[in-house]
């Protein structure tokens, strides 16, 4: 095998298991893959099972510059975020009285809380950009970041970590796919509601507006039905009004599920950034003492923002400063998930 053959194959196979796949080779260079079934449809394989060669005209996918590997790969790449690793070596950490700052940022519910110790600590922070669209009679996008800290798994609302000038390339990250990625996309999710609320209002407004129009005109179509004389008779016939009746409600429930599919809303999220920045910071860890159970927890002081961030739900997975913890394993809950 050429050494163009080999790197071929070893960034083909990287990349398949990056998005899922179990992948063997053989010693005649005959491989297959067993790929999650987006992957197979997209690799326009049969079942699940994707054959690989590293053969042009092989069966499967060839490994082959002078196959379509490369247009195969660049279809998955897109399906790829970009990710940039930086770091900043040095930040202002705070000096005085951590103790004082957490009873002040944070509510214990229903634990006692105190503080066993302080270190200087460097956390990586995971910044994911996501480009989203919605799509129904009208159409809305926009891009917006998602942080989290990646070693407490808390969602942190930070300013841009490139505006920092301090920072540097850092090619020693580490290279696994992060952790971090579908936290981000239930946050991306969440916090998605709330930016694209007046899109949805708007939909939903025009909507029901449609629905009113269908309602008023077939309203109208059965008035007239009733204020109709047949010839020869003072009175319409009820059979013929009933049956004109049940076609109106039927034509207006039809004209309504017509209404319906016109304004659904088709969502897009995809990830399009990531960037791993990693900065000096403050680990502060607490003893936690709930009924007879005591655990220890770790809350972060960041240079950033110049304060404590919030600790994570165990619960629904989201930060909060107002915590109680469960009885046996003293895990936090934010309030409302302690019910």
């Amino acid at each position: 095998m050429t050494s163009i053959s080999q790197e071929l194959r070893e960034f083909g196979t990287k990349l398949l298991e990056r998005r899922g796949a179990l992948v063997e080779w053989s010693a005649d260079d005959e491989g297959s893959a067993m790929a999650p079934k987006e992957l197979a449809n997209l690799l326009h394989a049969d079942g699940e099972i994707i054959r690989l060669s590293t053969q042009p005209g092989g069966e499967g996918w060839s490994f082959s510059l002078a196959s379509d590997f490369l247009d195969t790969a660049s279809q998955l790449l897109e399906m790829e975020p970009r990710v940039g690793a930086f770091r900043v070596d040095e930040m202002y950490l705070k000096r005085g009285d951590l103790e004082t700052a957490v009873q002040r940022a944070f509510t214990w519910l229903n634990a006692k809380v105190r503080l066993l110790d302080t270190q200087e600590v460097r956390i990586e922070y995971h910044t994911w950009w996501f480009h989203a669209l919605l799509v129904s009679e009208d159409r809305w996008e926009t891009r917006f970041p998602i942080s989290i800290n990646a070693a407490s798994g808390t969602v942190v609302e930070l300013p841009n970590l490139l505006d920092l000038w301090e920072f540097e390339p850092h090619p020693g990250a580490n290279q696994q796919p992060p952790a971090t990625y579908q936290q981000a996309v239930r946050e991306a999710q969440l916090q998605l509601r709330k930016m694209a609320a007046g899109f949805f209002d708007r939909m939903d407004g025009r909507l029901q507006r449609d629905k009113k129009r269908l309602r008023e005109y077939y309203s109208a179509l059965l008035r007239e039905s009733h204020q109709k004389k047949t010839r020869g008779r003072t009175q319409p016939d009820p059979e013929k009004l009933a049956a004109r009746e049940r076609a109106v409600k039927l034509e207006l429930r039809r004209k309504n599920n017509e209404l319906d599919d016109r304004y659904a809303i088709d969502l897009t999220l995809n990830p399009i950034v990531l960037t791993r920045m990693e900065i000096p910071a403050l680990a502060v860890e607490l003893s936690v003492q709930r009924k007879r159970a005591q655990k220890n927890h770790t809350v972060y002081w960041n240079p950033l923002l110049k304060q404590l961030e919030p600790i994570r739900c165990s619960g629904c997975g989201r930060g909060t400063f107002s915590v109680a913890f469960t009885n046996d394993d003293v895990a936090p809950l934010c309030a409302k998930c302690s019910g």
